[in-house]
């Protein structure tokens, strides 16, 4: 069963840091040329990894943890052509240190 602090911290990914994020990506990103197709694929992946994840059962904390991880990786491996406009970079940067955090929250849990 999820702790509340892992759950709380699935939907502020998916609720409210998610969302920002792929608006940058979609609107701005990719036509100005700060990230590649390849990179929008990668995202794209990421977000449905962590919507399955949101939308697991609760009881399946190990199935979560993995898709968790597995969109962080896929987030760690977008790599953009120039460097994102400030507040960009701080959106994306949170979206990544958000699921770094529910992971290790999820291994100092099972500790």
């Amino acid at each position: 069963m999820l702790t509340m602090s892992l759950e709380s911290g699935l939907w502020t990914i998916y609720d409210l840091q998610l969302p920002l994020v792929e608006i940058d990506f979609s609107t701005y990103l990719l036509k100005e040329g700060y990230i590649s197709q390849e990179d929008i694929e990668n995202f794209n992946k990421a977000k449905a990894l962590v919507r399955e994840s949101y939308y697991l059962n609760r009881s399946n904390e190990d199935q979560i943890i993995e898709k968790l991880k597995e969109a962080l990786s896929l987030l760690e491996s977008i790599k953009p052509k120039k460097p994102f406009p400030p507040e960009m970079k701080i959106r994306f940067e949170e979206l990544k240190r958000a699921i770094k955090e529910v992971l290790e929250k999820r291994d100092q849990g099972s500790s």
